[in-house]
């Protein structure tokens, strides 16, 4: 008979991937290392919100065909060394609520509070866990300038709280989870109702949290004087180039800086400033893409076009130029994130000859964001898939039933370039110079949903024109003719 190990890490609810996280430790490290938004809680705890990250994270996680565990413990444990406590969770409260229990318990390592095993060991928490965590919550209730929160009302409404729940018995909040927000609100006062909120909501919005960003060093910023105006992009890029140069040297060549966002302020030829974000879909490294820049630039390029076109289309000032010229400029970065060089040794390697560095460098360069679709089990072209987002997880309820290869095998002799819409066309067989016919496939879906049946049978055809250009069309039962795409 054969034995069957579980990990514990196995025993995971839905792969979801998290929102936040609260980091303790006691060793200094750089609160940065997981995202560029980030909050100091107190001395050793700080709280870091993943979103603005998720792609980036995402990407990493399928590269490396790894756990959440696997992706960030060996950069944890390389920025604030073995004793280190990390949660994970939807909502900053209960990454703090489950990171003050694992303190008291003395627990070590990272936690990922969709896991079952957390889940349940979360579902026990006392309510000296509940209370403890609400250590500093008051001061960062002031400090954020939260209408109408006072700090002796809201300690005085914790005791009443502590002695009504001596007084009935309860263990544990979870026994008390037929409470709404609102009972406790009505009972104990909008706070400690907002607390009982983010203890068990599912959704990561901070409702009232008191989330103060931490403020970063001044980050480093050029500027430009142009000797004389200027409107031509060849001529711009040239001089962007030698200021995102001159922007990487003051990051000392550093491998770990990373770039999130940065602000283009240019001053125009009537001393109008614009100011204009470059932004990365992934953390962009600066000085990797040296001495070109060509992602930097790609960005500013797309940020230029806008912006002429929108002058043009500006109301006319006779004393002005259309091309209105820049007479200066300032690059800044706004946002960054660190991290460690340790993080591309792991993802050297590429898998099933997938370049996902390439692949999130292309994302960066792109004017507009990939989009990531699935197979769907229907004989209608434009029913045969549907767009997810990117990283989702498989929806398994769904796929399991569903034979991808004949959906697969359907789509050889389609074109790439799909039209959002079949578009109605004359009979492409008559007129001055009728096309030459290909026929493919005929095809229906789901005909006994309809009044009219045969409405719905397709006869699918490669049309070719005199000058061997083709179209992807099809015609109905009562003959008339739709192109629905076209081969390049």
């Amino acid at each position: 008979m054969k034995t069957h190990i579980i990990d514990l890490s196995e025993l995971r609810g839905e792969d979801e991937f998290p929102a936040y996280a609260a980091l303790y430790s006691t060793q200094a490290y750089n609160p940065f290392l997981l995202s560029p938004t980030v909050m100091r809680w107190d001395e050793n705890i700080c709280l870091a919100r993943l979103e603005d990250c998720k792609p980036f994270w995402i990407e990493q996680k399928k590269k490396l065909r790894c756990k959440l565990t696997e992706l960030f413990a060996p950069l944890l444990i390389h920025h604030c060394g073995a004793n280190y406590i990390a949660v994970f969770a939807q909502h900053p409260w209960q990454c703090l609520l489950y990171l003050y229990y694992q303190l008291r318990h003395q627990g070590r390592g990272l936690y990922l509070l969709q896991s079952r095993l957390d889940q349940n060991i979360y579902r026990t928490l006392g309510w000296d866990c509940w209370f403890d965590a609400q250590t500093g919550l008051a001061d960062h209730l002031l400090a954020s300038n939260a209408r109408g929160f006072q700090v002796q009302s809201f300690h005085a409404q914790q005791a009443r709280m502590q002695r009504f729940i001596q007084r009935i018995g309860v263990a544990s909040p979870q026994d008390m989870n037929a409470a709404d927000s609102n009972s406790i609100t009505r009972r104990f006062g909008k706070w400690l109702g907002l607390v009982w909120q983010w203890s068990f909501t599912d959704a990561s919005q901070l409702q009232w949290f008191p989330w103060i960003s931490l403020a970063t060093e001044r980050l480093p910023e050029v500027k430009r004087d142009l000797d004389y105006p200027l409107n031509q992009w060849s001529l711009i890029e040239v001089l962007l180039r030698e200021d995102l140069a001159r922007l990487g040297t003051q990051f000392q060549r550093d491998d770990c800086v990373h770039i999130n966002r940065m602000l283009w302020e240019i001053t125009l030829f009537n001393d109008q400033k614009v100011a204009v974000e470059l932004s990365f879909r992934h953390p962009y490294s600066l000085h990797r893409d040296g001495p070109d820049f060509v992602t930097a630039l790609y960005q500013a390029r797309y940020i230029y076009d806008d912006l002429a076109r929108k002058l043009q289309t500006r109301e006319h000032d006779l004393d002005l130029p259309e091309n209105m010229p820049f007479l200066c400029w300032r690059i800044e970065v706004c946002e960054r994130v660190l991290l460690a060089p340790q993080l591309w040794e792991l993802f050297a390697n590429e898998f099933d000859q997938i370049d996902y560095q390439q692949i999130m460098s292309l994302q960066n360069k792109l004017p507009i964001a990939f989009e990531c679709f699935q197979a769907s089990a229907s004989f209608y072209p434009e029913q045969s898939f549907v767009q997810i987002p990117i990283g989702h997880p498989v929806d398994k309820s769904t796929n399991t039933a569903l034979d991808h290869y004949p959906w697969s095998s359907s789509a050889v002799n389609k074109p790439l370039f799909y039209f959002r819409a079949p578009q109605p066309i004359e009979n492409p067989l008559h007129g001055a110079s009728p096309m030459q016919k290909f026929f493919l496939e005929r095809n229906s879906s789901q005909w006994w949903l309809s009044p009219e049946g045969l409405q719905s049978i397709r006869d699918y055809f490669i049309l070719k024109d005199h000058k061997g250009r083709c179209s992807w069309a099809f015609c109905n039962q009562d003959g008339a003719w739709f192109k629905q795409g076209e081969f390049c």
